[in-house]
């Protein structure tokens, strides 16, 4: 069911930011979100199970990975609503942290030295920005385009230059579409339930 909720997450925030049906059948970016999520799923699955099923997916995540150029390694911990930028360059370390509702850009490195990032929710990662060892990035920070961050990033704030500093107080603020979680499947099937049968108000007036 986590799944589920997650892909849904991710291809609702790509549909509502403009992307067609088209696009999540032919655009490789969505399908790395897609392949990385199976292969979280699989982590979590007893050994037995486990092992048969990474080893499986291992040629589909290399192969897809390839096409679209892009590293998402299961090992990374990414929180839904994920969108990738479309021409690919993005490159995530192992045991790294994203939260929830982030856009990483074409071109984004997410560099492990020493130890592995952590990003907040809804950050936004621009083109060619660079994100290198155990450093905290707080929710709603934009990082700007080629920036090389270093250093922790306080929380709504906007980072730009070599090393990054801060440039904003806005950060990602409005320049996110949000995420928004899945109806819970009861309360879906209970709408369409109610949706077919008549109010208790009108079957009084029929009596």
């Amino acid at each position: 069911m986590q799944l589920i909720d997650l892909l849904w997450r991710d291809l609702d925030r790509m549909m509502r930011s403009g992307a067609r049906p088209i696009d999540i059948l032919v655009d490789a970016s969505v399908w790395v979100v897609i392949t990385y999520r199976l292969g979280r799923a699989f982590q979590g699955m007893p050994r037995l199970l486990r092992l048969p099923a990474s080893y499986a997916h291992k040629p589909l995540e290399l192969f897809v990975g390839l096409l679209a150029r892009v590293a998402l390694p299961p090992s990374a911990e990414v929180g839904g609503g994920l969108r990738l930028g479309h021409t690919g360059g993005i490159r995530v370390a192992a045991d790294t942290y994203i939260g929830r509702d982030c856009d990483l850009a074409e071109g984004v490195t997410i560099a492990a030295s020493g130890g592995s990032p952590w990003i907040g929710d809804r950050v936004q990662l621009g083109p060619g920005a660079r994100i290198v060892g155990p450093v905290r990035v707080g929710n709603d920070a934009a990082i700007g385009p080629n920036a090389v961050v270093e250093t922790d990033v306080p929380d709504g704030v906007t980072v730009a230059g070599v090393p990054a500093r801060v440039v904003a107080g806005s950060g990602s603020r409005g320049r996110l579409v949000p995420g928004r979680q899945r109806p819970a499947l009861l309360d879906v099937l209970r709408g369409m339930v109610r949706a077919f049968l008549p109010r208790p108000t009108q079957l009084l007036l029929r009596s």
